[in-house]
């Protein structure tokens, strides 16, 4: 049995009614659907029909036009077009995000696109629904959100075929991801194997105690040869365990992973233990400027 939307969609003073697919009636005002619509803007320019009993739904003395979207899907969209004294909907749930750009994209309203194109990129969807987000943008051929959403998966362990194929994302972008994906891990990784890129004024003042500078008792280590200087065990280590993080989550997040285990080791120095923490931050902060640019430079080889 058909019922009546909540506020602001049941107004009195409404002037026609849309019928969503699960027979939810939405009072509406034609002004405000051209404005924001070409779609509903064209009909209503239209000339209209003589009315057949048999065809034509009326309510209430008003024409009732029926919708393919279901009742939340025209709720979250019709927010988006009314005045700012309706609040827009929050977009966090993915079948919502996909079912609004749809419709959208269907009556032309750009402007709710754009949003919706917004909400996609904002932190919040694309740390915990990356693979999501790419399938969606890849879908309705969005391309910057695409590379974003890539981008963004790599801040996870690599998903497995099935879970992308689950995502409903295309043979070819699965292909181009996972490869993108190794060229990233391979890259993070060089910068782990050569330590070119830190500078040797760095090396010899903003970690020198990690260099045998230092006057811990902590062992010194060939496995990171930088600029002459022979860094600690315990640094050694930390970077052993980050290359391999890196590789599965080439993303600066990665390099934080085991530096609370590395200042810990570090702090059995008296000397060191002065400031472990706030250099291991300032390194970890060169490393990941370095890394966010040479992933920039690497290309997701999709076609969208």
């Amino acid at each position: 049995m058909p019922s009546e939307a909540k506020a602001p969609f049941n107004n009195a003073k409404a002037d026609i009614i849309l019928r969503s697919s699960d027979d939810v009636y939405f009072r509406v005002f034609r002004c405000i659907l051209a404005l924001t619509s070409p779609f509903f803007e064209a009909m209503f320019d239209l000339p209209q029909p003589r009315r057949s009993h048999s065809n034509d739904e009326m309510l209430d003395g008003l024409d009732v036009i029926r919708v393919s979207e279901n009742s939340k899907t025209l709720d979250m969209l019709l927010r988006f077009c009314y005045p700012a004294a309706v609040k827009d909907p929050s977009l966090e749930d993915m079948n919502d995000v996909e079912e609004v750009l749809e419709a959208a994209m269907k009556y032309g309203i750009e402007d709710v696109e754009e949003r919706v194109r917004k909400a996609m990129v904002a932190p919040s969807l694309l740390e915990s629904k990356p693979v999501h987000i790419l399938a969606i943008a890849c879908r309705f051929g969005l391309e910057p959100e695409a590379r974003t959403a890539a981008k963004y998966s790599l801040h996870h362990t690599a998903p497995s075929r099935d879970t992308l194929a689950a995502a409903r994302l295309p043979n070819n972008v699965i292909q181009g991801l996972v490869a993108y994906r190794s060229r990233c891990g391979q890259a993070a990784r060089t910068l782990c194997d050569n330590l070119d890129w830190l500078k040797q004024s760095q090396t010899h003042s903003f970690y020198e105690w990690w260099t045998n500078c230092c006057p811990c008792n902590s062992k010194a280590d060939v496995r990171y040869l930088t600029h002459g200087t022979y860094p600690r065990e315990w640094w050694a280590d930390y970077m052993d365990k980050t290359s391999v993080a890196l590789e599965e989550s080439p993303c600066g997040a990665a390099l934080t992973r085991n530096l609370a285990e590395a200042v810990g080791r570090a702090n059995s120095c008296p000397s060191c233990r002065r400031r472990a923490q706030d250099q291991m931050i300032q390194f970890t902060g060169t490393f990941a400027r370095e890394l966010d640019r040479v992933i920039a430079e690497i290309t997701l080889d999709i076609a969208i």
